[in-house]
């Protein structure tokens, strides 16, 4: 395992919420990929005010549905979530950082 902290803001579990989310059927491989999926710790940020530019498509009501379609996602799978509110950023920062010091190895 790579000595490496890498952050992702997309992940394989989140297919699952998407799929539920536009109510389609999930990829047939898509259970493998996640049983092979392995995530040291989730960060869930709480959401900030919408701002709609050309990749978000969605409105308020749909963002907070697939915020709770993704935390019940991360939850039902064995990697350890840490829920990060709305802070001022570097306060935001600060708890993701505290949080990496307690990722095992």
């Amino acid at each position: 395992m790579p000595k490496e902290t890498v952050f992702l803001d997309r992940a394989i579990p989140d297919t699952r919420a998407y799929c539920q989310f536009l109510g389609i059927p999930e990829p047939p491989h898509l259970a493998a990929a996640l049983a092979k999926a392995s995530y040291r710790k989730v960060f869930i940020l709480d959401l900030l005010p919408l701002v709609k530019d050309y990749a978000r498509l969605e409105d308020e009501a749909a963002q907070k549905t697939i915020q709770e379609l993704l935390i019940g996602v991360y939850n039902s799978l064995p990697f350890p979530t840490v829920r990060v509110p709305v802070l001022p950023i570097e306060t935001r920062v600060d708890l993701i950082l505290a949080n990496l010091n307690s990722i095992p190895d």
